[in-house]
């Protein structure tokens, strides 16, 4: 083999490295292998393994370019000598542009050739080299950060904390004595390389259509023993919100637990597969999902159990749900995202005609919740308390991803309150100037609702788009104690 690969550890070794890597000469590489238990005490067994797919052809790379060799790079020499490897990398195999910056870093610009995992890419050799220097394997400092960052993040903490320490106490932002803190809208980054776009923003989906596209292009494809199934997931995620992963990760014990109705336990991201969320969906959906499981999925299904025997079988202790999928493919093993992007999604977007990503079912979601709680609120206790209920629901890290979709529905209803009031402009004048033409000249007097106080008609205006829309330190509270 001419490339580094790792297997995952074998459940009958007790051995405590989730993975073992090896390198071209399939000989056990230790650092990469260390790095793999580490990793996994930081996040996700998926995202370790992800991590590890998109580091190991770096490594591959070093061993095996004849530049690399000659120039004696390798993933321990010093931070310039690691940098210049990196930089090839991603120039010759990466497709990427490398451009350097008047502070010092790297700026990484993306080409139409780059592969979609430079993200990753950059993560994951950032987060290796910190575990090599606190292993003591890497005696040099990380070459993946940027020490120039590192240290006016450092001054920045030290002069708030100085200024904390030396100001008097804040009077609460709502007694209106101090104006409120506000935190920066951006967190500087430490990273050496700098990503082109680096920040990552949900998507506006506006098209209350798009549900019904992905369906209808769905009836196009000559699906014969897997309709109802891949419809019922395409009705969960737009009604859910929930991830593709979290969808067809569903077993019935999550479904079943709730009573098999309306609700149903999920995973969430980076919560190691505990159920720490709730999915809602509609009480149609959950008749499609019923009828697909006794009509449809009964023909894969080991058993060949419908619902009702599986209920059955659980209540008298014979059957344990939660080893039960509750979505197969037609080999009777349990359905993955994979599988339903390749065989339903992408092909219904094609029949279609548009081009949709499947995350972009949450974004439309979420656009029409937020959409919804704008429109129909009554008053900002209202609003804040709903938005507080949406964070929860979607299992939100932190405040950035609902600011986003506040931020256009801000400019929505600025929007539509401007285009109103022009509208109201535009008939007041006309109806002045029939007035005139009529003979009237009388004195022009407001109509009936301006009367008694053109003021009271500004404050109310001004109460819409400010009072009434939490202010970014309620978003801040809100979000700060979510887990995804």
């Amino acid at each position: 083999m001419n490339s580094y690969w790792f297997a995952p550890r074998p459940k009958t070794v007790k051995h405590q490295h989730p993975f073992l890597v090896f390198d071209c000469q399939n000989r056990l590489h230790l650092p990469l292998t260390i790095f793999g238990k580490e990793a996994s005490a930081r996040v996700s067994p998926k995202t370790v393994q992800t991590y590890l797919y998109s580091i190991i052809p770096f490594f591959t790379y070093l061993d095996t370019d004849v530049w690399q060799i000659r120039s004696g790079n390798a993933w321990d020499v010093s931070p310039s000598q690691v940098r210049r490897s990196v930089e090839d990398y991603l120039v010759q195999k990466l497709q990427c542009q490398v451009h350097p910056h008047h502070q010092g870093w790297k700026y990484v610009a993306i080409t139409a050739g780059t592969r979609s995992t430079i993200r990753v890419f950059l993560a994951s050799l950032k987060m290796f080299y910190q575990v090599m220097r606190q292993c003591g394997s890497y005696t040099f400092s990380n070459p993946m950060i940027d020490a120039m960052s590192v240290t006016i993040a450092a001054v920045e903490t030290h002069l708030e904390r100085q200024n904390e320490a030396s100001d008097p106490p804040l009077m609460p932002d709502q007694s209106g004595v101090a104006k409120p803190l506000s935190k920066p809208a951006h967190r500087l980054t430490d990273s050496y390389y700098k990503l082109e776009r680096e920040e990552w923003v949900p998507q506006i989906l506006d098209d209350p259509e798009l549900p019904a596209q992905i369906l209808k292009g769905g009836e196009k494809l000559p699906l014969k023993h897997t309709r109802m199934r891949d419809e019922v997931v395409t009705w969960l995620l737009f009604e859910t919100g929930a991830r593709i992963s979290e969808v067809t990760g569903l077993m019935l014990g999550d479904w079943a637990v709730l009573g098999t109705h309306t609700k149903a336990r999920a995973f969430s991201k980076g919560s190691y597969g505990r159920r720490t969320k709730v999915l809602s969906f509609a009480d149609n959906t959950v008749i499609l999902l019923k009828r697909y499981f006794d009509e449809e999925r009964i023909r894969f299904d080991p058993n060949g159990y419908v619902l009702e025997d599986y209920l059955l079988l659980a209540k008298r202790g014979h059957a344990d749900l939660q080893t039960v999928p509750l979505f197969l493919t037609t080999q009777g093993t349990q359905l993955l995202p994979k599988e339903y992007r390749e065989h339903y999604w992408n092909p219904a977007c094609q029949a279609a005609e548009i081009e949709a990503d499947v995350h972009q079912s949450r974004h439309w979601h979420v656009t029409c919740e937020v959409r919804d709680i704008y429109e129909t609120a009554k008053s900002k206790a209202e609003i804040e308390q709903r938005l507080r209920g949406l964070v929860e629901y979607m299992k939100w890290q932190n405040e950035e991803t609902l600011e986003v979709y506040q931020h256009y529905f801000n400019e929505q209803l600025d929007a539509d309150t401007r285009d109103e009031f022009l509208k109201k402009t535009h008939q007041e004048i006309q109806r002045h100037l029939e007035r005139r033409k009529s003979g009237k000249r009388g004195k022009y007097t407001l109509p009936e609702g301006k009367k008694q106080s053109e003021g009271v008609v500004v404050a109310s205006h001004t109460m819409l788009q400010g009072d009434d829309e939490p202010d970014l330190t309620f978003l801040y509270s809100l979000a700060g104690g979510g887990v995804e």
